[in-house]
């Protein structure tokens, strides 16, 4: 089994993955013609990807990587520290939905836009309507990701605040971060808040598990915390 410091390394990993989406969005993507009031205009974006596919590509395979890693670190956490915890094994299981979902919808991104946009350069009359369609259904699954992720945001804050398992105040920033991320589903504009507080807190919380007692001091506090 991972020890509770690789676990925090991966975490910190999954933190610092989605950091990377935001210079991606907000330098290379103006910078290869593409900026954030052209989110919905296909006839802008397919033309941008059909010339440099990598502009898709790489943010998709680099998510798809980090979000894998990121379950295996969440569903660690859970068996290391809290099996036996109602709390950790709810807030596991959002989490590791969180995971899946994210890597699908990354999956499908990176695997049908460049063909979508190869279709549209060739006279296709139906690509950026399938685009647009795309984006949609894919951003529903996105927003709905982050509903089940801010749910393990906040149960793992609480459970770590009930164990002492890092310092007090990133268990008690995760929850406001952790709400926020949640109420993505609700108010989708919240995205850009989420995008700035969840990468940090998550790089937070890995450095801080990467500084934790021994496993069996921790099992011994999530025993007593009952969490």
């Amino acid at each position: 089994m991972a020890s509770i410091r690789a676990l925090g390394a991966g975490v910190a990993a999954l933190g610092l993955g989605i950091g990377a989406l935001i210079p991606i969005f907000l330098v290379a993507y103006p910078a290869a013609g593409v900026t954030p009031a052209d989110a919905g205009r296909p006839e802008v974006i397919l033309p941008v990807i059909a010339a440099t596919p990598l502009l898709i590509e790489g943010p998709g395979f680099l998510e798809v990587a980090t979000h894998l890693l990121g379950g295996a670190a969440l569903l660690g956490l859970w068996m290391t520290l809290g099996k036996d915890s109602i709390l950790l094994t709810t807030a596991t299981v959002a989490g590791i939905a969180w995971m899946a979902v994210d890597v699908i919808a990354n999956a499908v991104t990176l695997h049908v836009v460049p063909i979508l946009a190869v279709d549209h350069m060739s006279g296709s009359p139906t690509a950026a309507t399938s685009l647009a369609l795309l984006t949609q259904v894919v951003d529903g699954l996105r927003l709905g990701a982050h509903a089940l992720g801010g749910l393990w945001i906040v149960g793992f804050s609480e459970f770590a605040r009930r164990t002492g398992l890092v310092p007090a105040a990133i268990s008690w920033i995760g929850i406001p971060v952790g709400v926020v991320l949640s109420a993505n589903l609700l108010a989708p504009a919240l995205m850009n808040v989420s995008f700035m507080t969840v990468p940090a807190w998550l790089v937070a919380l890995g450095i801080a598990l990467t500084r934790t007692k021994p496993a069996s001091e921790l099992a011994r506090r999530s025993r007593l915390a009952m969490a």
